[in-house]
């Protein structure tokens, strides 16, 4: 009689337990799927930059604050070879701020006024994502890299792998661009 209860056991399969692992399984796909899609069609949206200098607001009504630093880096942007004018006053009265963004134009040379009340890093992705541009390893403004394309960063001359990421310097030149592979 034991045995044979045992034998029933083996055989049972409880519909419960398979339904349970079915939609245990699906969900999981689903999940996996949707991760998936979200990597490879924004890659951006998992970075997670949180730059202090975002958010330093100068000479608006609401600041009191003295500068303590002010530098200037230049950016200069190529896609396909073709220089990307960089905008007059991006950082300046904006949306954001009523005065000058911790980062900030005041021309269209691509020259960056970097100005904080203290000291604090300032990364090229900052600028951009005062300018409300995308830039990261895998983009430069609409510029996606593909299979025959890259973008690539140049600081002072030499080969940059730090992107977005870089902490700028006084008098830095920071090239980008978006370019065929070079085999």
């Amino acid at each position: 009689m034991g045995v044979h209860s045992l034998m029933v056991q083996d055989e049972c399969v409880c519909p419960d337990t398979v339904k349970m692992e079915s939609v245990l399984l699906l969900g999981a796909g689903l999940m996996t799927t949707a991760f998936v899609a979200v990597v490879l069609l924004s890659p951006s949206t998992l970075v997670d930059d949180d730059w202090e200098i975002v958010d330093v607001c100068l000479g608006s009504e609401h600041s009191s604050n003295p500068i303590v630093a002010h530098y200037h880096p230049t950016i200069k942007i190529f896609l396909d070879g073709s220089e990307v004018n960089i905008a007059a006053n991006i950082g300046i009265d904006d949306t954001s701020c009523d005065g000058m963004r911790g980062i900030h134009t005041h021309d269209a040379t691509g020259k960056l006024h970097v100005e904080t009340p203290s000291t604090m890093d300032a990364p090229v992705g900052a600028f951009f994502e005062i300018w409300g541009e995308t830039f990261n390893e895998n983009q430069i403004l609409n510029s996606v890299v593909d299979e025959d394309s890259e973008v690539v960063m140049y600081v002072n001359g030499e080969l940059n792998d730090e992107y977005q990421n870089y902490v700028m310097q006084d008098g830095d030149v920071i090239e980008i661009h978006y370019r065929d592979k070079e085999d």
